[in-house]
C-alpha cells in the first residue's frame, strides 16, 4: 500500500516539476511557490484593510464636520434670537419709562399727598 502511495506522490511531484511553467500560465494567481502566493494574498489583504479604514475615517471626519457646522449654525441662530429679544425688551422698557415720566406731574403728586392728608 505504501509503495502505491509513494509511486502516486512521485508521479505528482515529477509532473509538477516538469509542467511548472504550464501550471503558472494556466493559474497565474497560484504560483509554484506557495510562499509567494501567500505574500501576495497578505499584501492584498493589507492594502484592502488600510483602504477600508481610511474610507471609514474620512466618512467619520466628514460627519463630525457636518454636525459641528450644524451646531455652529444653531448657536448663531440662538444668539441672534436672544439679541433680538433683548433689543425688543430694551425698546419696550424705554417706551414704558418715557410714558411714565411724561405722565408724571410732580406738582399734582405733591398736591394729592397734602389733599389726601388734610381730608383724613
Amino acid at each position: 500500500m505504501f509503495i502505491k502511495l509513494g509511486i502516486i506522490a512521485g508521479i505528482l511531484i515529477l509532473g509538477g516539476m516538469i509542467f511548472s511553467n504550464e501550471i503558472d500560465i494556466l493559474f497565474p494567481s497560484t504560483s509554484a511557490s506557495v510562499i509567494d502566493s501567500f505574500k501576495n494574498d497578505v499584501s492584498n489583504f493589507g492594502s484592502k484593510a488600510s483602504n477600508s479604514v481610511e474610507e471609514r475615517i474620512d466618512d467619520s471626519i466628514d460627519k463630525i464636520i457636518d454636525k459641528t457646522g450644524d451646531i455652529s449654525n444653531e448657536i448663531s441662530q440662538t444668539g441672534n434670537k436672544f439679541s433680538n429679544e433683548m433689543s425688543e425688551a430694551g425698546e419696550s422698557s424705554q417706551k414704558l419709562i418715557n410714558e411714565k415720566i411724561s405722565n408724571l406731574n410732580p406738582i399734582e403728586s405733591i398736591k394729592n399727598i397734602f389733599v389726601t392728608n388734610s381730608t383724613s
